[in-house]
């Protein structure tokens, strides 16, 4: 970002021939920082959402045929639960083709 040609990226100030990376190498530090803050907003489709807590209660013994989790092992037992839904659509009034490839 200061203008200054950089010869390689791969060659990093090290402290001592096989020592950690140095905060002294501004170049690296300057790369990583604009590649950290990149941002893609096709790739943020979970960023809003709703939470809901509550339980799963087992009514049947059919799970237990199928799985081993203890939280299936008996009829009535009640396992509480933490659940997110997330939108993967756009804002508000935007159109549901415009997620579609």
């Amino acid at each position: 970002a200061n203008g200054c040609p950089v010869h390689s990226l791969t060659a990093s100030m090290t402290a001592g021939r096989h020592g950690p990376i140095v905060l002294q190498d501004h170049t690296l530090l300057d790369h990583l920082s604009h590649f950290d803050r990149e941002r893609i907003p096709e790739r943020v489709v979970h960023a809003k959402g709703a939470g809901a807590f509550g339980y799963f209660e087992v009514t049947t013994n059919n799970g237990a045929k199928y799985c081993k989790s203890k939280f299936l092992s008996q009829i009535g037992k009640r396992t509480p639960i933490a659940t997110r839904f997330s939108t993967v659509g756009g804002e508000s009034g935007s159109a549901d083709t415009v997620r579609d490839p």
